[in-house]
């Protein structure tokens, strides 16, 4: 038997990790889920709820986080490699402060519609959230990241997509926006947003690589 695993059975089985894990998940689904409403909403004083409600999730995200890094910190033995545990948990963390980021500039920018782009990569957002989701809610060890193999290929999917949609996008905002000032603020929301997908990739990537690291 590895070493690895045999570390494994030593981890208490009261720990708090995958619990955590498993709320930080329940939060970015949230927080993907408010963004969709959100670059739907045409109605300004209702963009502005949704995102001061982002700001709440935003904020209990950070409170997950502190938690997780305390249990880290205050932790001898872990259920898998520290180094993946904090990578794990910043990159969470990142994706709801990347859609968080989004929201400030949707909320500021005050753009009187979104082009349909911003909406298909606010969905496949939540779809690679929802994946990630899928793959905390049902591990109770590290040994159990082996039977999500397809959930992280539909995340590097999700985050290909979303590459194509930014260049084609990218591309044709260049051609076809004649206001400077409008350019600027659909590029910034562009980019925010694309950034979150990437994080999320990131986290699929963490899971295989535990898959690999058990295998």
């Amino acid at each position: 038997m590895k070493l690895d695993k045999i570390f494994s059975f030593l981890v208490p089985k009261d720990t708090k990790f995958f619990p955590l894990f498993n709320d930080a998940a329940d939060n970015l689904v949230l927080a993907s889920e408010l963004l969709i409403k959100l670059v739907r909403e045409r109605d300004i004083t209702q963009r502005l709820e949704y995102a001061k409600q982002i700001k709440d999730v935003e904020h209990i995200g950070d409170n997950i986080t502190k938690n997780l890094l305390n249990e880290l910190n205050g932790t001898f033995i872990t259920p898998f490699d520290r180094e993946d545990i904090h990578e794990l948990i910043n990159n969470m963390d990142d994706i709801v402060d990347y859609i968080h980021a989004a929201s400030k500039r949707i909320h500021f920018y005050k753009l009187t519609s979104f082009p349909e782009e911003f909406i298909w990569i606010a969905d496949r957002i939540h779809s690679a959230n929802k994946e990630i989701q899928n793959v905390l809610r049902s591990v109770r060890s590290v040994n159990d990241f082996k039977k999500h193999v397809n959930c992280c290929e539909k995340i590097s999917e999700f985050e290909s997509e979303v590459d194509d949609i930014y260049q084609e996008y990218l591309s044709k905002l260049f051609e076809q926006e004649v206001n400077a000032i409008d350019l600027i603020k659909k590029r910034d929301i562009l980019t925010t947003l694309e950034k979150a997908i990437d994080k999320c990739d990131d986290v699929g990537n963490i899971f295989s690589s535990l898959v690999v690291k058990m295998g």
